[in-house]
């Protein structure tokens, strides 16, 4: 599928956001429909034409097949861990779904269309893919927002635990010790505790604002300034709040030509996150702005 330039009208886009994807993510904790909102964004953002029930319908045959399979070789009851096995296999070995590993920050990786198209992608991606085969299975994986990586759970009916997977190293069952491992490669010399918080189940927008995050460093690096502001601007649409997303506006105002603007933003973001790693950095801007308009 071809991508094509964004639309100059950024109104227009938000609003179609806002329309068949933030009101749901924002009133709702239900991951059920991460697929479609994932779609969405990358129609919104790259491919206009996409004709999204009809990705989604490709998806879903896919988890159809796999509940097949499943119905035939799976005992009753069905033991969690056979159930994450056929998965993957299916995924893994049948169709060479695999981890993005020479080209990650390709903003391909991404978009779920060109994912499920190229069988190649980021941790995300392929988590949001495997819930939503594993749905069709009536089998449910939640996502989980760990910390540089993310990765995919299942509770246990009897909520006695849950089976933690990475969908971007071939559906590995992850116990602590390789958790812990994972932590400290993302970030080396730091020992951070393994907590459950780190493992929560993460929400429907906390998951569409990671997407996005992925998305604008991609652009940033791509120097695709209008599509990073456009991804900006659905971050804050879902969170006005959001303290990255408010810098970043800021900063952008700013390269636009609008100081007065980027002064009133950037304030605010002082204001929500006056703690915030960069804070010196910025108000070294906002001085720079405050001298430049004297």
């Amino acid at each position: 599928m071809r991508q094509v330039q964004v639309a100059a009208n950024i109104d227009s886009l938000i609003r179609d956001w806002k329309s068949n994807v933030v009101k749901d993510v924002t009133s709702s904790d239900d991951t059920g429909r991460l697929a479609e909102h994932a779609l969405h964004l990358a129609r919104i953002l790259a491919y206009p034409d996409l004709d999204v029930p009809a990705a989604l319908y490709r998806i879903d045959s896919m988890g159809q097949e796999v509940a097949q399979l499943a119905k035939k070789s799976l005992s009753t009851p069905r033991r969690p861990t056979h159930i994450i096995d056929k998965i993957n296999d299916y995924l893994f070995n049948v169709h060479k779904f695999k981890a993005n590993t020479d080209d990650y920050y390709n903003p391909m990786n991404s978009y779920l269309n060109v994912v499920t198209e190229r069988k190649t992608g980021i941790p995300i991606t392929l988590a949001i893919l495997y819930v939503r085969v594993a749905r069709a299975v009536n089998f449910k994986m939640h996502p989980v927002n760990f910390p540089g990586h993310f990765l995919i759970k299942h509770v246990l009916e009897d909520n006695s635990g849950e089976i933690i997977v990475d969908p971007f190293n071939g559906g590995r069952i992850m116990d602590d010790y390789s958790l812990k491992t994972l932590l400290d490669q993302t970030y080396p010399r730091q020992n951070i505790p393994l907590t459950h918080a780190l493992v929560k189940q993460a929400t429907p927008a906390q998951v569409i604002i990671r997407m996005l995050n992925n998305l604008k460093g991609s652009y940033y690096e791509a120097q695709d300034m209008d599509r990073y502001g456009i991804a900006n601007e659905m971050v804050l649409a879902i969170d006005q709040y959001n303290p990255d997303g408010i810098r970043d506006k800021g900063i952008m105002l700013l390269k636009k030509g609008e100081p007065s603007e980027a002064l009133k933003v950037l304030n605010s973001y002082l204001e929500i996150n006056p703690e915030a790693d960069d804070a010196d950095e910025i108000l070294d801007v906002i001085r720079q702005i405050r001298s430049g308009m004297k």
